[in-house]
């Protein structure tokens, strides 16, 4: 999964350089740093000693990924046809699916020792 999210994240990267700075400005830097954010989060939560921990931050990840919906949908309204928007917003909702599931399973987790 954190290698979904960096492709992404790499991919995201990518869309924001046909963003007129000028059209939209801040949305290119947002965009960038709520994607990089999900597979950052995904990495940091893989770390943490207990499960609940890692709950949280599969939650923050979870989170970031509604702003980059929401970022390249106002990306794709403000630029028609911007390239890899309907795509990524697909893998998007996918990953999101994969950090509930797996959220819920650490959630089921914490209480066991």
């Amino acid at each position: 999964m954190w290698h979904r999210a960096m492709d992404v994240a790499v991919r995201v990267h990518l869309i924001t350089r046909a963003l007129p700075a000028a059209r939209a400005p801040g949305l290119r830097n947002q965009l960038c740093r709520a994607a990089s954010s999900i597979p950052a989060n995904i990495a940091e939560g893989a770390r943490q000693e207990t499960s609940a921990q890692n709950a949280r931050f599969l939650a923050y990840a979870i989170g970031s990924t509604s702003e980059v919906e929401s970022h390249l949908e106002l990306a794709r309204r403000l630029v028609p046809g911007l390239p890899q928007v309907n795509a990524t917003l697909d893998e998007v909702s996918q990953i999101r699916r994969m950090l509930h599931a797996l959220r819920a399973h650490h959630l089921r987790q914490r209480g066991k020792p």
